[in-house]
């Protein structure tokens, strides 16, 4: 028998609106706000707090507090005790839901990830900054706000640079030596969590579970410890793009970025190379771009950090034109109503604790969706394409069929056609498309199952201009 859902408590100066998402310790409920009118999310404690319990409800709230006036980390606006012991926090309500649930409909080019990647390592450079480690980077703590903009949320299994407990991580997002317990908890950790996101937004999977057969979790474990970091083996991804994936996600922590800010010089540098264009950096008191990028008008500044003297006040933008909000504007629209269902670990025992991959890995993490599913979407097979005139016909075979089946499709490679078209889903097993100006026309094609579960790997043919 299900067990009964928590009563939204009366909290004063908000009204109830409905439910989003609860955890083993706390729910979230939007509510809306009086004044000033506006919706909001508020994670509530599923008890009563005890003196330990409420510490870590105020260590939250003072961990948000310190960094959630950065454009790309979810605001707090307030924390409070309700009047029957509950413990409560106030969130900026984020209408377009997470990355995991955006990444089921499609995944992001090379481009969108890099810009996405700046962002969310400018943010997590300012709580490091702070001292604040966020232990918990994934897809599905990364929220799209109502200005279509990326947002980390989900402090609260954070901790200080000084308090080096290991645990807290998800499993498919942490880095070997937080799963081996040989070290982790500081920012090259953080550093490796959020390269394995960013390359999971273009595979729409972790790397070890994109790469690798595993069916369970402690065949996972093992695979992240043990196992070669795999290669994306995707032609529409170039090489330097790859490269910076691999340094954040070197086994050896001394390999990985010195620092998050490190990880985003990086990614601007290599957008730069190849776009010609580089999203800058937001980070107060920090030129926006690296020195080394001289079409810009802040190239002269140097990288290193100025005097605080030197900082410059900021706010949030309202709006903001990137190629995030191109990769996910329809997608976002479909989650208006879903917000933050797993900022539910409140304590140490939300999440995974795994520390010898050759026994059972524990995680009593409530995140269904961060299971693996053992059940693996196959990819299409039999990929080929023929010139029609100014188009090709490309078609192919579903290896295994299912009620509900249906296929993403893009344009890939140097075919002439606009690389920042997004992928196109279709029910049939065959596609017409404009001829690209080079000598080859090429496409992806990934099996989508009727849980928007994904093919790990897409299938790209060329057809060859006669």
């Amino acid at each position: 028998m299900e067990a009964p859902q928590p009563v939204p408590p009366q909290i004063t100066g908000y009204d109830f609106v409905q439910r989003l998402g609860a955890g083993s310790e706390a729910t979230v409920y939007l509510y809306q706000q009086r004044s000033p009118a506006r919706p909001v999310a508020i994670k509530v404690s599923n008890k009563s707090l005890d003196p330990r319990a409420a510490a870590r409800f105020r260590a939250e709230a003072d961990f948000m507090a310190q960094i959630s006036s950065h454009p790309y980390i979810l605001s707090i606006f307030e924390s409070g005790v309700t009047s029957t012991g509950l413990g409560y926090t106030v969130f900026e309500f984020a209408p377009g839901g997470s990355y995991r649930d955006a990444l089921r409909s499609a995944t992001l080019n090379a481009d969108q990830m890099l810009d996405l990647g700046i962002d969310l390592a400018s943010a997590l450079f300012a709580a490091h900054r702070k001292g604040i480690i966020h232990r918990d980077i994934k897809t599905s703590n990364v929220l799209i706000n109502a200005q279509g903009m990326p947002v980390l949320s989900d402090f609260g299994i954070s901790a200080t640079i000084y308090d080096h407990r290991t645990t807290g991580y998800s499993l498919p997002w942490a880095p070997p030596e937080v799963i081996s317990g040989t070290g982790g908890g500081n920012e090259a950790s953080d550093i490796y969590s959020l390269g394995a996101t960013l390359f999971a937004t273009i595979t729409g999977r972790s790397p070890y579970e994109y790469a690798y057969r595993v069916s369970n979790k402690q065949e996972l474990a093992t695979a992240i410890v043990n196992r070669p970091l795999p290669k994306l083996n995707r032609p529409d991804v170039p090489p330097q793009v790859e490269q910076v994936l691999r340094k954040a996600l070197d086994k050896n922590p001394d390999q990985r970025y010195y620092s998050a800010l490190d990880f985003a010089r990086a990614m601007q540098r290599v957008q730069y190379a190849l776009y010609g264009h580089a999203t800058p950096t937001t980070v107060e008191g920090v030129p926006q771009y690296p020195k080394d990028l001289s079409s810009h008008p802040d190239a002269h500044a140097a990288d290193d950090l100025p005097d605080s003297g030197q900082s410059k006040a900021w706010a949030k933008p309202v709006v903001i034109g990137t190629l995030v909000v191109a990769a996910i504007a329809v997608v976002a629209m479909v989650f208006a109503f879903i917000v933050i269902p797993h900022m539910d670990s409140i304590s140490d025992g939300g999440n995974v604790h795994v520390t010898d991959p050759t026994t059972k890995a524990k995680d009593d993490d409530t995140d269904d969706n961060d299971d693996i599913d053992t059940a693996i979407v196959p990819s299409v097979e039999n990929l080929t394409g023929q010139y029609n005139g100014d188009k090709v016909r490309f078609a192919w075979v579903n290896p295994d069929p299912k009620k509900g089946d249906s296929y993403a499709w893009s344009i890939v490679g140097d075919s002439g056609v606009d690389m920042s078209t997004q992928a196109t889903a279709t029910d049939d097993t065959q596609v017409e498309v404009p001829a690209g100006d080079g000598p080859q026309t090429c496409i992806q094609v990934s099996l989508i199952r009727a849980d928007r579960r994904m093919s790990q790997n897409p299938t790209i043919a060329c057809a060859a201009k006669p």
